[in-house]
């Protein structure tokens, strides 16, 4: 019998879409006290669509909400199809609410060095985009377009924000001076590394091991560090022999204790260890019965 899953309750729906909702209203929050409290104070830009409407807003005083839901339009049009339509609803409704009010909160400047507003425009505009992406979409603008260009002409994503956020930086040099370029490349950093930082605040480390002594290893991992590990069955292409290969994700921190074992118990072990930038299940240490359970069953 096939089973199917059961659909969510839906008190349980009800209260997911109320947390995203908050996650965007302090997404759009933190992006307006970041644009109001320290980039435009300072004569700085930053970066994306809000960055472009920043520009015109400081030649021709035009409202920096209308001006950014106006260039979101054909950018949302343009890529409805490419982003997924709950990804562009949610990253819709992030931009409507920054461009109904960032002309009118009441947010006055937070400070008048521009370094200080580069870094910390730059840290709370990156928590602003790192909690719409909790919430399933985006602060719209560059992010969308450059999926759009990716999937379209195979132009990497880095790629089209580095060419676009620069031309920015550029015209921030030749409309005020090169300082002031300096302080808005600053802050579209510290946003970026911001976002990067929330984005993976534990990281992990996914290690494959091909040993003679896999059994070995694979027992003090379970003991002594507490983790779990996975066996895959593997074949050497060149000798034609099958060996275990063993799985194991770990923090960084652990990872020096994982060498010293390898090194204890197989110093000509290969070992690879690789980025793991989203683990999804469960991750989590045994109790210490299960230590105890698993030692005992390995005295019988």
């Amino acid at each position: 019998m096939i089973q199917t899953a059961k659909p969510a309750k839906p008190w349980k729906a009800g209260l997911e879409v109320l947390r995203q909702a908050l996650l965007l209203v302090a997404a759009t929050f933190c992006f307006v006290v970041a644009v109001k409290g320290f980039i435009i104070p300072n004569h700085l830009l930053t970066g994306g669509v809000t960055g472009m409407s920043l520009l015109l807003h400081a030649l021709f005083k035009w409202p920096v909400g209308l001006l950014t839901f106006l260039f979101n339009v054909p950018i949302f049009l343009l890529g409805f199809r490419d982003v997924g339509k709950k990804f562009a609803a949610y990253s819709g409704l992030a931009v409507l609410l920054f461009s109904l009010t960032v002309d009118h909160m009441p947010i006055g400047p937070l400070t008048k060095d521009p370094l200080l507003a580069s870094i910390f425009g730059g840290i709370v505009g990156g928590l602003g985009s790192w909690l719409a992406i909790q919430a399933g979409g985006s602060l719209g603008g560059f992010d969308i377009l450059g999926v759009v260009l990716n999937r379209r002409f195979s132009l990497g994503m880095g790629e089209v924000g580095l060419v676009l956020n620069g031309a920015l930086v550029m015209a921030s040099g030749v409309m005020n001076t090169p300082e002031l370029a300096m302080y808005t490349l600053v802050g579209i950093y510290v946003g970026s590394r911001t976002l990067d930082a929330l984005q993976a605040p534990r990281p992990r480390k996914a290690v494959l091991i091909v040993s003679k002594e896999s059994a070995a290893i694979k027992e003090r991992i379970l003991l002594e560090m507490a983790r779990g590990v996975t066996i895959l069955k593997a074949e050497g292409a060149f000798t034609g022999e099958g060996s275990n290969v063993l799985m194991c994700v770990l923090t960084r921190y652990e990872l020096m204790e994982l060498r010293d074992i390898i090194r204890t118990e197989d110093p000509q072990a290969f070992v690879t260890v690789l980025e793991a930038s989203d683990v999804i299940g469960r991750f989590r240490r045994p109790t210490a019965f299960d230590i105890w359970k698993r030692h005992q069953d390995r005295l019988k």
